[in-house]
């Protein structure tokens, strides 16, 4: 772990409206929206005083490699106000050179000149939730925006990439939407590569609760493709990405040469971050601390942070990481795997249980490494392309398994 994160996500939760597959702590505010004056500014305004507070109550402020301000829809704000949030950082934490910037924009939520703000705010990666380049399948998950608002979009960032006035820029993209076939996602695919991303993230649908889509699944009132077509759509997703050039160097992530996100990567590092906003988890030093999801009680929390003493997770700095299933589980996502010798020894594993336990891994992985699933190359472990990456979850629920067992 680093004695100090040097890696911060900020989370803006306001949104028009929520997806039908959303489950996450947003705020919906309506279309008519506006983030300095009229309907929702007051809002609005309102939380960020919050979140600037909990910004400014970390005693060990230090420079700052990663930014990354997701949602919620964060391009609903306004530029001035994404830019007082980075002078926040820039002016209390410090932010080194050549820092990596992000910000989640959604089509429909911006134009021309917001983005122009963004950029001068010192926004120099951005991440586009497109989803879909279908309108029906847009429609059918309760999106907000068309094809049309995704290709202009799409053309924006990567005129401003091209130019070289951001660093790189993402598109987003949900596997398995409701209508969305084989030939509609080879369609979704084949028209996301033609503006050339340096970045693409695939995201697999899961059905949560409390969404529109498991209350439709309840009800039997949801198609969504079977099990062949989702086999096909990965499939397809692999080959089509990889003869494109792009490398698959997480589950869920694709990307050119040099533009894998350095902010995700402190996560499935299991590095340190700083996370601040509604809902948000911080994990600084190895314990997590997720805030309250609802408003009412995140503005409480950060006036009793403020208050009294800062909960123990945002100033331990001797915490040890000792979720050892969590480190696995996230260095298995990435290409290059684990060095499973390593996790055990940073994690302070007593001798006369390492080599045991160890033993009692290995065994549960045995079956996965004879199909061809998981690779070992001396100490290290990774799940091979594309058919260990597409069945990860096989060896993680044995992974799991093991934790309880020898826990």
């Amino acid at each position: 772990m680093n004695k100090f994160p040097r890696s911060a996500y900020v989370h803006i939760p306001f949104c028009h409206r929520r997806c039908f597959y959303c489950d996450f702590a947003v705020i919906p505010l309506g279309n008519k929206v506006e983030a300095l004056q009229g309907y929702g500014s007051k809002t609005i305004k309102e939380y960020l005083y919050f979140l600037h507070k909990e910004i400014l109550s970390i005693k060990n402020k230090t420079p700052l490699s990663t930014i990354y301000i997701g949602g919620g829809t964060p391009s609903i704000l306004d530029p001035k106000q994404i830019k007082k949030l980075i002078d926040l950082f820039k002016e209390n934490y410090g932010i080194v050179y050549g820092a990596e910037i992000s910000m989640e924009v959604d089509p429909a939520s911006f134009n021309q000149n917001d983005l122009h703000g963004f950029i001068n705010a010192g926004i120099n990666r951005f991440s586009l939730g497109v989803q879909s380049f279908n309108n029906q399948i847009l429609q059918k998950s309760g999106r907000r925006h068309l094809r049309e608002d995704a290709e202009k979009s799409c053309f924006w960032l990567k005129r401003e990439y091209d130019s070289g006035r951001i660093k790189s820029w993402s598109l987003d993209l949900i596997q398995n939407l409701p209508l969305s076939g084989f030939k509609e996602w080879q369609d979704d695919l084949k028209k996301a590569i033609t503006f050339s991303p340096p970045h693409i993230s695939i995201y697999d649908l899961n059905i949560e609760n409390g969404t529109v889509f498991k209350k439709l699944v309840n009800l039997g009132k949801l198609k969504l493709p079977s099990d062949e077509e989702a086999f096909s759509n990965s499939n397809s997703t692999h080959l089509i990405l990889k003869n494109s050039g792009y490398s698959r160097y997480e589950i869920s992530n694709y990307c050119l040469p040099r533009h894998q996100s350095r902010h995700n990567r402190v996560y499935w590092s299991g590095l340190g971050w700083w996370s601040f906003g509604q809902g948000s988890t911080s994990s600084p030093w190895g314990e997590k601390l997720t805030r309250p999801r609802v408003s009412k009680e995140y503005k409480e929390w950060v006036i009793k942070q403020c208050e009294d003493n800062l909960d123990s997770s945002l100033t331990n700095e001797d915490f040890i990481y000792k979720e050892v299933d969590e480190k696995i589980m996230l260095g298995l996502r990435l290409k290059e795997g684990i060095d499973i010798y390593k996790v055990f020894r940073e994690q302070n594993f007593e001798d006369k249980y390492f080599e045991s336990n160890l033993s009692k891994l290995l065994d549960e992985w045995a079956r996965f490494i004879e199909s061809g699933l998981l690779v070992r190359k001396g100490n290290r472990f990774f799940l091979s392309e594309p058919k260990g990456m597409e069945l990860s979850n096989q060896i993680l629920i044995s992974m799991f398994k093991w934790w309880d067992e020898i826990n």
